[in-house]
């Protein structure tokens, strides 16, 4: 994919039934990233900006849209979700994906590592972090726990913690056999949406 360099970032925004999801927790993360990146964050209304547009109004479609300072055209795309059920673990060495850039080359040479697993599950200094699109939720018996340090502090993710629906814990690959199962969601795919997998699929 062509990067824009006028538009560095991007945001995918979950639009359900012509209603955008989580649009708060959006907007306020496309505003810490331009103030991050450029030392500026933009005076804008997420909300109002989609509601220009003519959003689809049955169905799940993924937006994305593009944005530096400013907003580029957004695109919706029916949404069509993967069945990812195994995960390889692949050192991620130093990589930095705290803001969420349209230039993905470094996960996806992670991603390129995978052999016949479905995704990857990117560890960074010994510790658990994501899969090459999700934030991953662990669960025990004593409840449900994302890894503190994740590659990109998701949406869902965010949206998860604020309800105290889950936790942050220190993971690492010694513990993921403390565990039972694990969830991958992102800002797609909400937590009652999630498939529910056996940790021993994480290879």
């Amino acid at each position: 994919m062509e990067i824009n360099n006028k538009f560095p970032l991007f945001e995918s925004i979950r639009i359900f039934n012509g209603s955008p999801q989580n649009i708060e927790l959006h907007e306020k993360r496309m505003q810490n990233a331009q103030k991050q990146l450029f030392g500026s964050e933009g005076n804008f209304s997420l909300g109002s900006f989609l509601e220009s547009y003519d959003l689809p109004k049955t169905g799940i479609y993924k937006c994305r849209l593009p944005y530096g300072l400013e907003f580029s055209t957004p695109e919706f795309i029916l949404y069509t979700k993967k069945n990812i059920l195994s995960l390889r673990l692949v050192d991620g060495k130093d990589i930095d994906y705290s803001l969420k850039y349209a230039d993905r080359t470094k996960i996806q040479i992670l991603f390129e590592q995978r052999n016949d697993c479905d995704d990857v599950l990117i560890v960074r200094n010994g510790l658990i972090t994501d899969t090459s699109y999700c934030n991953i939720v662990f669960e025990n018996e004593m409840g449900l726990f994302t890894p503190q340090n994740p590659l990109l502090k998701g949406v869902q993710r965010t949206f998860l913690l604020q309800q105290k629906k889950i936790e942050t814990a220190i993971i690492g690959v010694d513990d993921i056999k403390k565990y039972s199962f694990f969830y991958l969601i992102n800002a797609m795919i909400p937590m009652e949406e999630a498939i529910k997998i056996r940790v021993e699929n994480i290879v």
